[in-house]
């Protein structure tokens, strides 16, 4: 994977530096990636809008646009800046993410890997639907192992998001995953306890190839000043193809540093109530993971690069509870509308 990476790389390092000579007279290097970054991400804005417009036009459904103050407040939560999976999963921009990263364990053999994400809200047509096209990454919920790396999961298909009602919003979604279809229902709700702000959510996935599961998600957020977050995550989840049922708790503190850089860690135990593994084959019932994880990120060179490094250490049951030190790098190309809310 990493040649395949080097190999791109060198097939396009030269023809940039030729145009990047031509350009010199109008400007630096650096000015003219830029450029070309605005225009491919122009580009990527536009061709969104016209699948956007062409959809509406077969649904002749007026156009509606997205009023400022929902802008701002989209701005109010950390998840904007991380750009973790909550905010991916919720977020109706349009935009288009390739990742390109890297991962080192001590227990396990290096990755490096590739991934692309796209949204493409359908805007005009009341904001009610959504193409998706997700390289979906693991979360550390998903087997207890935050940095345990399995085959990615290509999803694509298409979003419907219904209106509130009793504060409850939900959005619906149909598609393929890794050329098996799929079915999936999001509900989420929230409200202000004293100084916490409590949402919970309820997740139903039914796939042709691994039938039903299901998962309850709670964050309770407590904002400790304008720039720092403390959010305690507890978590939930049943498959039908799995004995017993997972259940996790994250403790988490955000920190931005400033606009284009942020500070996070989280301390995650991971459970099972029927948990197994090779080296342990009998069922087991308790903790079977405790992991803490860093994470720096930062925008490098360009706001519209960003750079993020983690270094962990978590204790499964798997390896006898020793350490297993890992370090991960993020490199994340933005295109679109993510990074200017």
């Amino acid at each position: 994977m990493s040649l395949r990476i080097a190999f791109v790389c060198l097939l396009f390092l030269p023809s940039l530096l030729l145009h990047a000579q031509s350009e010199q007279s109008d400007g630096t290097f650096m000015d003219y990636i830029d450029a070309k970054q605005k225009q491919f991400s122009d580009g990527v804005v536009t061709f969104f809008g016209t699948v956007d417009k062409t959809i509406n036009n077969w649904m002749d459904e007026p156009e509606e646009s997205l009023s400022p103050d929902e802008l701002l407040t989209s701005k109010q939560s950390v998840d904007l800046f991380f750009k973790n999976e909550k905010y991916i999963d919720e977020t109706q921009s349009s935009f288009l993410r390739i990742r390109l990263g890297s991962l080192f364990q001590t227990k396990e053999s290096t990755d490096f890997s590739y991934k692309i994400r796209a949204h493409i809200p359908l805007s005009q047509t009341k904001r009610n639907f959504q193409i998706f096209f997700d390289d979906v990454e693991q979360s550390y919920f998903d087997d207890g192992d935050f940095h345990k790396q399995e085959q990615s999961k290509n999803e694509a298909g298409i979003r419907y998001f219904a209106p509130t009602y009793k504060e409850i919003t939900s959005h619906y979604s149909i598609g393929m995953s890794s050329l098996t279809g799929y079915a999936r229902a999001r509900y989420a709700t929230g409200f202000e306890f004293d100084t916490w702000r409590i949402e919970p959510t309820q997740q139903f996935k039914y796939s042709l190839k691994s039938d039903w599961s299901e998962e309850t998600n709670i964050y309770f957020d407590k904002t400790l000043d304008e720039k720092s977050l403390f959010r305690t995550t507890l978590h939930r989840k049943t498959q039908s193809h799995v004995d017993g049922f997972d259940y996790a708790l994250a403790l988490s503190y955000y920190l931005a540093v400033s606009k284009r850089k942020g500070f996070s860690y989280t301390q995650q135990f991971w459970g099972n109530s029927k948990y197994s593994c090779d080296e342990h084959p009998q069922p087991y019932n308790g903790i079977s993971n405790y992991a803490g994880f860093f994470s720096w990120r930062q925008n490098v060179f360009r706001k519209w690069m960003t750079f993020e490094v983690q270094p962990g250490v978590s204790f499964h049951r798997q390896y006898e509870y020793e350490p297993n030190y890992t370090l991960q790098f993020n490199v994340d190309f933005y295109f679109g509308n993510i990074d200017s809310l």
